[in-house]
C-alpha cells in the first residue's frame, strides 16, 4: 500500500487471503454508507476488522501488514506515515476521534478500533476505576512482593478493595487463597443478612473444576460447620449463565439496569475471558458489589479478543494507574517440588529461557518424556493415536458416566493447531477411525465413551463453547446421550440429535483446553518452527498437567517458540490512565 493507493489498487489487496467475505463487506458498508471514498482508510478499515479475529482490539498503524505470499513487510509499497494517517483519518467520513459516532475509531498515533471495540474497552475501564475509586488496599502491593506469604497478602488486600486480582501459575494456591477469602469475608459480615455470593468461570468444565477445587478444599480448612456449610452451597457456573444469556442475542438478561444481586462476584479462569464479555460482566455488577478476579496472567489470552486479565494485571504495577497495588502475584507452588519436571518446564517458558528448555527436555525423568519429531508427516502419528486411544479404551470400561466423565481429567492431547497432520481434526480422526475398526460401531454412529467438545453457544440448552462432555448409553433406558458436567451438579443429559455444532474431543487445540487441569498432558508441537507458536501457547500447554507430561515435537522449533512472546494490541490499560486523568 502507498500513500496515494487507487481503488483498483486496493480491490486487489483486498483479494489477499487475510481478508473475508466480512471484511469486504465492511468496506462496501462504509463506502455506501458513509461514503467513504479514501481507499487507504478502507484498506485500513479491512485491517481493522481482520485484527479482531486473531484478537486485537484495535489494528496497529505502525505495523505494516505482511503480504501473504512474499512475507515482506512493506509489500513492496510504500506505507503511510503516521502522521499520514491522522491525516487522512481526520478528513474521513467514517472515521472519528473517541467522542464522535463513527464506526472507525482512530485514537493517535496508531490505534485504529471498530467503534463497538473502543466502546468494550472505555466502558470496562469505566468500571473498574469506579470500583477501585470506592476504596483501596492500604499500601499498594507489587505483584512480585518479597513477602513471606503472598496468600495472606492476597486475603487481606482483597478484603480491602472492591476490585481485586489474584494471579498465579498451576499449584500457586489460588483456590486456597480465595477460600481464606471467603471466610474472612463471611465471618466479618453481619449475622443477617450473610453476603450473597456467586463463583463464575468461561466455560462449564472451567466452573466445574472450580466447585471440586472448593469442595477438595474447604476439608482442609479448620473453619466452623456453618462457615463450612454457606461455602458449600456457594453456586458455581458459567458467566454465561449467570448474566442470563439470550438465545441469538449477544445481550445479557443481568446489565446495568438489571444487575446482579450477589454481593461478592468470584471469577476464576479469567484469563480465558474476552473484552465484551468481561465488560458485560462488569457492567452488571451492582454499584456496591465486590469482584474478585483470579488467574494467570502468563497463559494464552481468550480466543476472542482483548488480553484483559494480563491488561488488568499490568496497570495494577503501574504507579500511576488509579488501580496499582490492586493484585497480588502468587509465586510459591504447593503442588509440585522444586525438581518436578512440569515446574520447571512452567519456568523455563515464562522466563524464555530457550538453551535450558533444550538442555532439558534432552533428559527424560520419571514424570517427562520428550519424543522428536524429524519430518512431521503422518507416519510418526501412530505413538500419539496409540497413546490416545489407550485412553479411550480405559474409559469405555467404566461401570457408569460418573465415573466415565471424570477420566476425562485423567489424560489430554493438546496441539496449537486446527489443521495439518499434527491438528486436532486429523488426530480425532485417525482415533475415531482405530477405534471404529476394533469394534463393530457404524461410520456415522456415536458410541459410548467418545468425547464430545461444544464449538458453539447454545442458551438454550445452557451449553456454551469449550464445553466438553461424554456419550454415555442412559442407565435405565440404554440410549446414548451426551453427558455435561457445570459446576459440581449433577450431569447434564442432552439428546444427541440437539446437540449444537461439536467435534471429537480426543485432541483439543491448547487454546481450548484451558481453564482445565489433566493427570497426564500430551503437548504436540510442529517440527518446523511456526510463528503462531508461542511461549505462552508451550506455557499452557505445560501447565494443565498435574502429574505427567509427554511431549512431542522438534528441540529446535520448540526453542524457537520459548523465545518468542505474542501481545495483542489493546490499550485498556492506557483507557484506564486516560479516563482517570479525565476524572
Amino acid at each position: 500500500m502507498n500513500a496515494t493507493l487507487q481503488h483498483a489498487q486496493l480491490e486487489e489487496f483486498l483479494r489477499k487471503e487475510r481478508f473475508t467475505a466480512a471484511d469486504r463487506a465492511f468496506v462496501s458498508f462504509l463506502q455506501e454508507t458513509y461514503a467513504e471514498s479514501d481507499a487507504n482508510v478502507l484498506a485500513a478499515a479491512a485491517l481493522c476488522v481482520s485484527a479482531t479475529r486473531e484478537g486485537h482490539s484495535f489494528y496497529d498503524l505502525s505495523q505494516p501488514p505482511i503480504d501473504d505470499t512474499k512475507q515482506s513487510e512493506q509489500d513492496n509499497l510504500e506505507w503511510p506515515t503516521l502522521a499520514e494517517w491522522e491525516k487522512a483519518f481526520a478528513q474521513s467520513a467514517s472515521t472519528g476521534g473517541p467522542s464522535q459516532e463513527r464506526p472507525l475509531v482512530f485514537t493517535p498515533p496508531n490505534a485504529l478500533y471498530l467503534n463497538k471495540y473502543f466502546e468494550y474497552e472505555k466502558r470496562l475501564a469505566q468500571s473498574v476505576i469506579r470500583m477501585t475509586q470506592r476504596n483501596a488496599p492500604r499500601g499498594a502491593t507489587q505483584a512480585n512482593s518479597n513477602s513471606s506469604d503472598l496468600q495472606a497478602v492476597a486475603v487481606e488486600r482483597a478484603l480491602e478493595s472492591s476490585f481485586y486480582l489474584i494471579s498465579g501459575g498451576p499449584g500457586t494456591g489460588k483456590t486456597t487463597t480465595i477460600l481464606h477469602y471467603l471466610v474472612n469475608a463471611i465471618q466479618s459480615a453481619p449475622q443477617n443478612p450473610k453476603p450473597k455470593i456467586i463463583a463464575v468461570a468461561p466455560t462449564g468444565k472451567a466452573a466445574a473444576r472450580l466447585s471440586d477445587s472448593i469442595a477438595s478444599g474447604l476439608d482442609r480448612l479448620d473453619v466452623d460447620t456453618a462457615t463450612k456449610e454457606f461455602i458449600q452451597n456457594i453456586p458455581c457456573m458459567t458467566v454465561h449463565r449467570a448474566l442470563g444469556a439470550i438465545p441469538n442475542r449477544i445481550t445479557f438478561h443481568r446489565n446495568e439496569e438489571s444487575p446482579l444481586e450477589h454481593d461478592i462476584v468470584i471469577v476464576d479462569e479469567s484469563s480465558m475471558i474476552d473484552l465484551p464479555l468481561m465488560q458485560k460482566l462488569f457492567c452488571a455488577l451492582r454499584s456496591e458489589a465486590t469482584i474478585v478476579l483470579l488467574g494467570d496472567h502468563d497463559q494464552l489470552s481468550s480466543v476472542e479478543v482483548g488480553s484483559v486479565f494480563s491488561d488488568l494485571i499490568q496497570s495494577s504495577l503501574d504507579r500511576e494507574s488509579p488501580i496499582f497495588g490492586h493484585s497480588t502475584n502468587l509465586l510459591k507452588t504447593y503442588r509440585f517440588s522444586e525438581d518436578s519436571s512440569i515446574h520447571t518446564l512452567c519456568q523455563l517458558c515464562k522466563k524464555g529461557e530457550t538453551s535450558e528448555f533444550t538442555q532439558f527436555i534432552q533428559k527424560p525423568k520419571e514424570d517427562f518424556q520428550f519424543h522428536p519429531l524429524k519430518s512431521g508427516t503422518r507416519n510418526e502419528l501412530d505413538p500419539i493415536v496409540n497413546l490416545i486411544v489407550d485412553a479411550h479404551e480405559k474409559r469405555a470400561a467404566c461401570p457408569d458416566v460418573e465415573t466415565a466423565f471424570s477420566t476425562l481429567g485423567e489424560f489430554v492431547a493438546l496441539t496449537p493447531f486446527n489443521a495439518g497432520p499434527f491438528g486436532t481434526r486429523s488426530l480425532n480422526q485417525l482415533v475415531d477411525s482405530r477405534i471404529r475398526r476394533s469394534r463393530p460401531i457404524d461410520a456415522s454412529e456415536p458410541y459410548p465413551g467418545m468425547p464430545l467438545i461444544i464449538l458453539e453457544n447454545n442458551y438454550d440448552l445452557e451449553l456454551y463453547n469449550g464445553d466438553i462432555g461424554i456419550v454415555w448409553s442412559d442407565a435405565e433406558s440404554k440410549e446414548l446421550f451426551a453427558w455435561f458436567g457445570d459446576g459440581g451438579n449433577p450431569l447434564k443429559r442432552v439428546n444427541l440429535q440437539w446437540l449444537p455444532k461439536r467435534d471429537l474431543a480426543y485432541c483439543l487445540t491448547i487454546h481450548k483446553s484451558q481453564g482445565s487441569e489433566f493427570d497426564h498432558v500430551v503437548g504436540i508441537f510442529p517440527a518446523q518452527d511456526d510463528s503462531f507458536v508461542s511461549r505462552e501457547l508451550v506455557y499452557t500447554c505445560c501447565s494443565r498437567a498435574k502429574e505427567h507430561i509427554t511431549i512431542f515435537g522438534s528441540e529446535t522449533a520448540l526453542a524457537a517458540s520459548i523465545d518468542r512472546s505474542q501481545k495483542r494490541a489493546t490499550r485498556l490499560d492506557a483507557q484506564i490512565l486516560e479516563l482517570s486523568a479525565e476524572s
